[in-house]
């Protein structure tokens, strides 16, 4: 009996350090939202984990290359929106890529890159919506 109730003892102890028993959760909402051109901008917005999983992968394979000048004032024609644990980053793709700190990279590999967010724009399954 004191075994067993030292270990209920011990794992509440535990329990409380990690913050598992007060109840509360913080739950963070992974939305991805795909921005494409031309003017008006249409976009399609998904919180399905697997879509949003899957654009973080894309943007992973983009091969880039580093930029001499400061800031090119070029044009995209895809944002990518992504809700992913509590934060929003922003990034646009043309031939110029644009990460979610400002960065800008030339992009190696854009019409692999457009056909394969294309992919997965047109396969959502959610209302088209002017961008705004």
């Amino acid at each position: 009996m004191k075994k067993t109730l030292s270990i209920i003892l011990l794992l509440t102890i535990v329990l409380s350090f990690c913050g598992c028993t007060d109840g509360k959760k913080t739950v963070f909402k992974q939305e991805v939202t795909i921005v494409k051109m031309p003017t008006p901008p249409k976009c399609k917005t998904s919180d399905d984990i697997a879509v949003v999983d899957e654009v973080i992968n894309v943007l992973g394979l983009i091969d880039k290359s580093p930029i001499n000048e400061d800031k090119i004032n070029g044009g995209w024609e895809i944002m990518i929106k992504l809700n992913v644990d509590g934060q929003v980053l922003n990034y646009t793709i043309g031939n110029i890529f644009t990460d979610a700190d400002g960065k800008q990279y030339k992009v190696n590999n854009y019409t692999e890159i457009e056909e394969k967010l294309t992919k997965i724009y047109d396969e959502l399954d959610v209302p088209e919506v002017d961008y705004s």
